[in-house]
């Protein structure tokens, strides 16, 4: 009976993975260290040569977006075109900075891992540390995932 039991719990450890390969496709992140975020809905467009990353679910919504869609990583900095925002009650933006000392500064970066042009999907991670257009207050966003998710491409006159 007790190797049954050995059994039984080796099984049960073994199974219980959070592989994001059975949640295809995915967009997840988590928000302030403990807050499991989660897309709902989410949308890729590519317009102008510009990627546009964007998910919600009834907690927020974070938009990722970067010039020159390519696999490669991308900082997000105030100073750049790249920028990232998470938007609960307030709206927090890597295109904003903190107060008080220039150690307060908006960073972040979104690596694109995969353009799969055969099926249409984009794949990659993300992090940053955003302020609201205060800078006062802030939000990490960290382990941030998107993955299979398929794009959508408009040209605009």
């Amino acid at each position: 009976m007790k190797k049954i039991y050995i059994i039984l719990f080796i099984l049960f450890c073994f199974s219980c993975e959070d592989d994001i390969t059975n949640n295809t496709p995915a967009f997840q992140a988590l928000v302030n260290g403990s807050n499991e975020w989660i897309a709902e809905n989410y949308t890729v467009s590519i317009q102008n040569n510009q990627l546009s990353i964007s998910g919600a679910n009834q907690t927020g919504v974070i938009s990722i977006v970067v010039d020159s869609p390519q696999v490669d990583q991308y900082n997000l900095y105030s100073w750049t075109d790249n920028f990232a925002v998470f938007q609960d009650t307030l709206q927090y933006s890597t295109q904003n900075d903190g107060i008080g000392s220039v150690a307060y500064l908006s960073d972040g970066f979104v690596q694109i891992q995969e353009i799969d042009n055969l099926n249409n999907t984009i794949s990659g991670n993300f992090h940053f540390d955003a302020y609201n257009g205060t800078g006062e207050y802030t939000v990490n966003v960290s382990e941030g995932i998107f993955y299979k998710i398929p794009v959508n491409s408009e040209v605009q006159d």
